[in-house]
Order: structure tokens, then sequence, then C-alpha cells
């Protein structure tokens, strides 16, 4: 089943104003789905039929192995108990409705109606009972809703529609037609109306202030009406439009105002796409876009301020694709976030409004969307068009004002082995020609308006043909719009487009004054009438006037920051300033022409990756550096950036070098081998959503225990003096890459400052003395937002019996009466703490450690993180990475937590030898 008006289920659904809209800067965006599969014994597949995101911003979902939980790491299963001894997973969750006191109801099949407190972890069960009247009908719940008075709205699958009241545990059956008993799905609109969706009966619409009922059904004769009887599912967007899914009926909008019901079938290519479908499941993303989920045929995305429709499927072949085509639930989550319940997929992440950096690659089912997902060419054509080159040999022009998609063949040239060749590069030329340089089958020109191509092919018989027909790189000079500069696998080329003259420009290794290297993958003029051209060899300066070359080579004796770190060269770009900047396989170079001064960007310095693969430069003078490892924005004065990874909405990793383009109005893409991310640079901005952070679980001695009251809002936590392990986990409730929220913490008042955990989001407190703690957590989101209120909890550690008052006072009495007993029994409290320090100085003995390693060793017992004792210990990153991999070794651990557990385990078998 579907979920229930998710979005009126989010407290925070305010900060939806954090998720900026632009529009699409293409035709045929894609969207990639990110699948979460949970694994638990006894299920091959869980299946997903609702989710809803509570107040403190957990996720849960309903499932074919009960209620889950998700807090960005891990799902957590609560299952009811089962009354006829078949095992707990057997029972599946259909819908799952939060309440407005927190409380989770859900409907099952097999069980009927349960509500599942938080606060106990608790299920109640209200099961169908014969001999109770007041029961509910049917152990078979397909819907749970909750109206603004607090009552539920309950849909079975054979005893039609029922209200219960929470307070007295009453029910109402609701009578309808007498063909409603199966009620699909129940939807508590606005004004007080109770929509009801049935599976023969069609619509209803109920007055839950008056009782009053009216019905909605299909007439052949009469296209306002309701396009089918059989209502599966119901939506009210944040317009309060009601919006209907139904077998075979499409897609259908109520229109008060019109008299009936408006009928959706598709659009563009796809005019009857939803006339054979049954929709399951309806959502609104925050750009205003409906997501629509089918029981057999995947996704629906329709934009409807553009009438675009685009369908979404499973692809065994593309693991980015939806898991599962049977969709049962749709729902956008308080930071913009997509999740699509399946079937046999499991649950589906998508950015959708999250995402950064718009992404377009082929989809089978968009015939707008690319051709081929390996773009090795850009070329904006204007503001007007994109001209798109790939590795498969595809030429694309995609129009941006009129949204079409054209497509050009290269025509082989015949002779053998040619034909399919990749595109490497593509440039148009004042006159409105495009050229394109190909990986086989050299140089080839197309007039757009007939579509006709010429080529220009290496001839060896003639010298001043083409050098080579690899052809990597083009340019033409602003000042010479007549030549074009084409880089070859043998050679720089110079073509006079006029005369079709060709000239040649090859290395000589003789000659200090020629090109450094004939593989020339890079060209980019200066304005001021030189050339920079990058090989694979170096990077190279052609004096246009002089018609002489200056190199400049890695040499392996020269000193850091006195010439280029690289000899292949992968993109040049010359800024504003003057400054060229220069893409290699290790890095990003700096070089100012004038003084001869160079300077090395690297991944220590915000660089996303070493191999350095595009650069463009926005209109504020940042750097936009695509690499093998996302992309960075990169500031040219301090040289510090900013990296983007997938988690933003990229292509992927990798991206193709010279696979770039800017538009004049500014827009940027990117090509990768996953296709390309188009993107305005003044709309990249961080995603101020505030992670809301929650407490996750409790361990003591590696054995988990319940948290006493809310996971947002616990009661103090009281442990037994001296426990030796005490582990407690937490989590940023921001699933767009959850591993890369930050945490910090603070144990007051034994720390002053915030310690930082990169990576992880548990702290281990190991032998806490007796005293009252107040443990602080705080978190940021990917982007380095952070939650700075956080969450807290108390500790309390009661003093041991021999250092309470009265215990002092009584062996002091003792003493005084001169009691030898008792004065031996003071004497073996009173050395119990050193007994314990003791015991912990000789286990850190036994394990072989240097002395450096103990001191680490500490360090990590008291919670600090890496970035802590490099500034503790003033030694590098590196290093103490290498100790603590030593340490691991030594003691036969894998993790800090292992770490933990096993010199507690050793310290406690000391103690308690030293006490027998």
């Amino acid at each position: 089943m579907t979920i229930k008006r998710a979005l009126r289920l989010l407290p925070g659904i305010l900060m939806l104003a954090n998720v900026l809209v632009y529009p699409d800067v293409l035709p045929g965006r894609f969207f990639r789905f990110e699948r979460l599969s949970p694994k638990i014994e006894g299920s091959a597949t869980v299946g997903f039929s609702s989710v809803s995101q509570d107040k403190e911003g957990f996720l849960w979902f309903g499932t074919s192995a009960g209620l889950a939980r998700y807090d960005g790491y891990t799902f957590k299963f609560f299952r009811p108990p089962s009354e006829a001894g078949s095992p707990p997973q057997d029972v599946a969750i259909y819908p799952v409705t939060i309440s407005r006191s927190g409380d989770i109801w859900l409907g099952t099949s097999g069980q009927g109606l349960l509500r599942f407190s938080k606060e106990t972890w608790e299920f109640v069960h209200y099961p169908n009972s014969a001999a109770d009247p007041a029961g509910p009908p049917g152990n078979i719940v397909l819907a749970v809703q909750e109206d603004p008075a607090g009552r539920l709205w309950i849909g079975t699958r054979s005893q039609g529609l029922n209200r219960l009241d929470p307070a007295s545990g009453s029910y109402t059956q609701v009578p309808l037609w007498p063909d409603a008993d199966v009620v699909w799905d129940v939807l508590a609109g606005r004004n007080d109306t109770i929509w009801v969706g049935t599976l023969d009966a069609g619509l209803f619409k109920i007055d839950s202030r008056t009782g009053a009922i009216k019905n909605f059904r299909h007439h052949a004769e009469d296209p306002r009406s309701l396009g089918s009887n059989s209502v599966w599912t119901l939506f009210e967007d944040v317009e309060g439009t009601l919006w209907i899914g139904t077998k075979n009926g499409g897609l259908n909008r109520y229109d008060p105002g019109l008299g009936g019901f408006s009928r959706f079938y598709g659009a563009g290519d796809r005019p009857r796409d939803l006339a054979g479908q049954t929709i399951s499941a309806i959502a609104e993303d925050s750009a205003g876009r409906l997501w629509l989920g089918t029981v057999t045929d995947g996704l629906r995305v329709l934009d409807r301020a553009r009438g675009e429709f685009v369908a979404y499927k499973h692809d065994p072949q593309d693991p980015e694709s939806l898991g599962d085509d049977n969709v049962t639930s749709i729902a956008q989550d308080a930071s913009g976030l997509i999740w699509v319940g399946t079937v046999r997929g499991g649950v589906n992440k998508c950015l959708a409004g999250r995402a950064k950096f718009e992404h377009y690659k082929r989809n089978a089912l968009d015939t707008r969307s690319l051709a081929h997902n390996d773009v090795r060419a850009l070329w904006a054509d204007g503001a007007a068009a994109l001209w798109v080159g790939s590795k498969a040999g595809s030429l694309e022009r995609i129009d941006r004002t009129t949204r079409r998609v054209t497509r050009y063949a290269l025509p082989p040239s015949g002779a053998a082995g040619s034909g399919g060749s990749g595109v490497l590069a593509v440039l148009g030329d004042p006159a409105g020609r495009i050229w394109i340089g190909t990986e086989s089958d050299g140089l080839a020109r197309l007039d757009p308006s007939s579509g006709r191509f010429t080529f220009f092919r290496h001839d060896p018989a003639d010298p001043e043909s083409l050098s080579n027909n690899r052809i990597n790189a083009l340019w033409i000079d602003e000042g010479r719009p007549d030549v074009l500069w084409t880089g070859t696998r043998h050679g720089l080329n110079r073509l006079e487009t006029r005369t079709g003259r060709w000239s040649r420009f090859l290395h000589d290794p003789r000659d200090p004054a020629s090109l450094c290297n004939d593989i020339v993958t890079a060209i980019r003029g200066d304005g001021a009438g030189r050339l920079w051209i990058g090989t694979r060899g170096g990077l190279s300066r052609l004096d246009e006037a002089e018609g002489a070359f200056e190199s400049f080579v890695r040499r392996l004796a020269a000193p850091p920051g006195t010439g280029i770190n690289d000899n292949i060269v992968n993109c040049v770009h010359v800024d504003g300033r003057g400054i060229v900047w220069i893409g290699t396989e290790s890095g990003l170079n700096r070089l100012d022409p004038v003084k001869n001064e160079w300077r090395v960007i690297a991944s220590k310095n915000g660089l996303a990756g070493e191999v350095v693969c595009a650069l463009q430069e926005d209109a504020l003078g940042a750097l936009w550096v695509s690499t093998n490892r996302g992309l960075s924005r990169l500031d040219p004065v301090t040289g510090l950036g900013k990296t983007y990874g997938p988690w933003d909405g990229l292509q992927g990793g990798t991206f193709n070098p010279g696979a770039f383009a800017e538009a004049p109005d500014g827009l940027m893409f990117f090509g990768g081998t996953n296709g390309i991310n188009g993107f305005r640079p003044g709309d990249i901005r961080r995603a101020l959503f505030v992670p809301p952070v929650v407490w996750t679980a409790l361990y003591r001695n590696n054995a988990e225990v319940t948290l006493p009251g809310s996971l947002s809002a616990p009661r103090p936590i009281e442990l037994p003096y001296r426990t030796p392990l005490v582990t407690l986990e937490f989590a940023a409730l921001d699933f767009t890459a959850p591993e890369l929220n930050s945490f910090a913490y603070r144990l007051e008042p034994r720390d002053a400052d915030w310690i930082s955990l990169i990576p992880g989001h548990g702290i281990s407190l190991i032998d806490i003395d007796a005293g009252a703690y107040t443990l602080r957590v705080k978190a940021a989101n990917p982007d380095g937002v952070w939650n700075e209120e956080g969450i807290a909890v108390g500790i309390e550690v009661p003093l041991p019996l021999w250092r309470t008052w009265w215990f002092l006072s009584a062996v002091l009495a003792l003493l005084a009466s001169g009691t030898a007993v008792m004065a031996r029994a003071w004497k073996k409290a009173r050395s119990a703490p050193r007994d314990l320090a003791e015991s912990l100085e000789g286990v850190l003995g036994t394990y072989g450690l240097t002395g450096r390693e103990e001191e680490i060793l500490r360090l990590v017992l008291q919670g600090a993180g890496n970035k802590d004792i490099e500034r503790k210990l003033f030694i590098s990153a590196s290093t103490v990475r290498n100790h603590i991999y030593n340490i691991y070794q030594k003691l036969g651990v894998g993790n800090r937590l292992e770490l933990i557990s096993r010199i507690a385990r050793d310290a406690r078998e000391i103690r308690e030898k030293a006490s027998n």
C-alpha cells in the first residue's frame, strides 16, 4: 500500500524551503536510485510497503518482515508477537501512520490493527473477535489514517471502512455501498474530508463532522467521471488538489469547480502510457513534480510545469536504476530526498531536490536522454544548444530552448576498421559549422543545416594532410577565426579553413624549440598570440608570430615548485589574470608566466582527485575542476577547495579528460563515464538542512540495553561504579550520505572542548569514576552545517560502598574501638582504586607496545580521535595511522570497539586474579 499524506507527517516540513529549486538545464534529466536492501534471517527478500518519518527524523517502514526503523546506518526491526504461533517475521506490515502523539499505527496481514509505542517499545494488539462486536472487523488492514480530531479511519480487505476512537478503544463501522468491502486507501484531506478508495466501488467523500457521504464512479459516457472504479491510492498535493491513482483508469485529478475529474494517461511520445497501468503510489517533490508508482511498470515522474513525463524502471544492467518495477510507496523526507518502496528491490533512495548537480545519462525509456553514457566531448553552441560526443561514436545536439534532441550518425570512411569511431572533441566555428575530432577516423566537419559531413583524414602520401587520424583536441583562436588548431596523436596541426591548407608541428628531439611531445591532449590560447599545448610529455607554449615553442618538462632533479610536476597533461586553462592552470595526472599546476612561478595544488588542498580531467572558470573567478574522484571548486588565490561527489548528484567519481563546456549564460557542463553534469555555479550552495541528532543504542560491556525514555531525550543513565565499558551510538538523520555526516562530543565536566569523531558515530567510555556527567553530541550534514544544539544525556555513577559517608563513618568508629578485622577491611577497600589502576597498568605492559604506542593507546582509551592525537602529540596523520595499525596488529583486533573490549576484558581478569 502507499504512504498516506507523507508530508503532513513531517513536523520539519518547513525545512523543505532549504531545498533550492531551479528548472532543469536540459531535457532528459536522470534520477539515480540507491537501493537499500536489508538482509535478515528467515527472509530472503524484504518487501517494503510503506514509509513515514517521525518528529525525531527517523524513517519507519512497513515491511514483509515487520516494522523497520532506519537511522541512516542500520535497519532495526520490530516484530509484533504472533497469536497463531507463526514466527514474527511472517507478519507483514502494510500501512504505517504516525499519530500526533508519536505512536505508530500499523495495518497488518492477519493481525489486524497494531499500535507501537516508542516509549515502551511494545506493540498493542487490536485483535478481531467475533465475540466482541466493538472489535475491528477484518484482520487484514490496508489503510490507516488519523483525522484532525485524533480518530483513526481504517480500511480493511473484507469488512469495509471502520473508525476507531483511540481514547476509548471502541470501533464504529462506517457504512458505505454494499460493494465497498475492500478499501484500498484512506486519506484525511482538508476541510474535515475523508477520502476513501475502494476496489470496485469507486471513490467516496465523507464529511467527518456531519457523516455525509458522496460516491464517485466511472461512467463510460461521461469523460468527466472517475477514470476507473478501482481506486488504489490517494494523494493531496501542497495546494490541496486531490490526485487519484486507479487501475486501468490513469491518473485522475479532482476538479470540483469543473464538475468532475480530469484524467491523465501520459505525455509526449507516451500519450497512453498509464491507460493500462495500476497506479499504486503518488507523491510530490519540492519542485512540484508528481511521482507515480505502478504495480508492474516502475515509476513515472510528471513535470506538471512543462508537461514532461519520464519513466524509470528496473534495469538489471544498471545498478543506478529502480530496484524493482512493483512500486508500493513513495514519500519525500524532511530534507527533500525521495524514498520509493518496492516488493523485491528494497527501498530506493533518490536525491531528487537535494541534488546540487543535474545528471543526464541514457535512459532507454526516455527518447530525449543521451544516446550513450561515456561522454568524451562537449561544446556549448551559444546559449541555445549543447553538442555531445561519446566514446561510442554518437553526436547529439540538445536544444535547450525547444528541448529537442537531434542525433547525427557519423558516416564510415569505407576503410577497413573505420566507422563507429568515438568522438573525442567537438567545436563550432563562427560560420556555424561543427568540427568533430574522432578516435580513429580523422577530423569531420558538419553542416547542421544539411546534415552533411566532410572528412579530413591522414594521407601517408601527402605531407600536407592531417598528421594522424586520432584527434584529441580542437581550438579556434578568437583573433584568427579562420584557423583551426588540431591536436592529434602525432603532432599539432593547423588548418586554414578558407583554403584547406594544413601545417604540421612535430617533436624533434634535436630541436629544443620544437613541440615537446607528439601526443597532443589540450590546446588553449591566452589572447596574446600564444598557444599553450598540453601533451603526454609536458607543456609547450607556441608564439605564433615567431613559430617557436618553449617547453616545460618535469625534470627528475628539479626542486618542488620550480616546474611542472607531471609530464602527462590532460587540460590547460588561462584565467582572466593570465595565470595558466595545467591539469596533470598528479594534480593541478599553477603557472604565473610573467614571474615564472609554479605551484601545485593536490588533494590535501581540497582537490577531489589527483588526476585532473578538465578546468573551467566561473564569473567570480573560481575554478571548477573535474577529476578522477569527483568535482572541486577552487579559490584561485588561496588554492583551497570544496569537493563534490555522487552524493551531490555527480554522474560518478570519474570524469573524462577534455569533456567540458561553458555556455555564454554561465552554465557549465562536465562529462564522464556515466553521463553529463550540468549546473549554474551560482546555484551550487550548501545544503542548509540541519540534521536532527538522536541516540540509537546503548551497550554495557558489549551487551545492548534499552535507553531509558525517548531516543531524542532519554532519562539519565545510571551505571554501576567502574563499569568496564559503556558505548553509546547516535545518528544524524540526514540520509543524503550518512557516512559523510560529522560528529563531535563532550563529556562534562571532564572535557572542556569538543572532541571530533572522524569517522564514527559512537562513543565508548571506560571505567568512569563516580559522579554526575552530561554527555553532549552534536552533528553536521555532509556540507558542514552543524546542529549546534545536538543532544545530551545524563550519566550518573554512584559512589561505591567503601566511598559513602556512612561506610566511612562506620569504619572510623570501628577503628576507634580498635577492631582489627574492620581495619583490615578498610585497608582493602582503600586499595581498590589503586588496584584498578595497577591492573590497567599491568595489562598495558603485556602487549609489547612501544612507549609511543602506549601513549597513543591511552589517548584512544580517553576517547580521542586521530585528529586529537595529532594535535596533542604534535605528530602527522600518517604517523598516527601507522601506530594505531601496529597496536591493532599486536592486540589482534580490527577496530576501536574491539580494542576497547579487549583491554577492558584483560584488565577485569587481572583484577579478579588479584582479588582472589
